[in-house]
């Protein structure tokens, strides 16, 4: 399949069809699933399919929208069937985290884009520092007083990394 076939194919066209036929099977009483779990994997499918093609097509405008769809679908999924806690005292640090991979994702398109590792970082580790609160593993203060401490030393990094990244460009 070439690369203008492969961009042809309408993702969300094909998720639809699919929710619609599962909807259908939940209705006639063929299948027994919810219609919000419908969703949740319709999410999942089309991020899933949507980072794909961007890689496949080598186009970057899509990938980090696709990220954030297919990671939110395996953490609202997680949440579903109670794998994790579903409140938004776990929900709000489990997004910073899938901003945090939607980030690397964009990385991993393009590995000379190191920069993106720095918001990648940041999200992922404050996520997983609230999400540690809320376990019980640290205090929520002893968090804070962290972040206001050490949240300058992003910008440093991200700076530093982006004066880098021109420095290269320039040889």
């Amino acid at each position: 399949m070439e690369k203008k076939d492969f961009n042809r194919i309408p993702i969300f066209g094909i998720v639809l069809v699919v929710l619609g036929v599962g909807l259908l099977l939940r209705q006639l009483h063929i299948i027994r699933i919810e219609g919000g779990t419908f969703l949740l994997f319709g999410l999942l499918i089309y991020g899933m399919a949507t980072v794909i093609r961007s890689f496949v097509m080598n186009v970057r405008n899509q990938i980090f929208f696709g990220s954030l769809c297919f990671f939110s679908g395996i953490l609202l999924l997680l949440g579903k069937y109670d794998v994790v806690e579903s409140s938004p005292f776990v929900y709000v640090p489990g997004f910073l985290i899938v901003f945090g991979l939607a980030f690397t994702t964009l990385f991993i398109f393009n590995i000379k884009d190191f920069h993106l590792l720095v918001p990648a970082a940041v999200f992922i580790l404050i996520g997983t520092a609230f999400m540690m609160t809320e376990v019980g593993f640290w205090y929520v203060s002893d968090v804070r007083e962290a972040i206001g401490m050490y949240w300058p030393a992003a910008l440093i990094i991200f700076g530093g990394l982006m004066l880098l990244r021109r420095k290269e460009k320039i040889k």
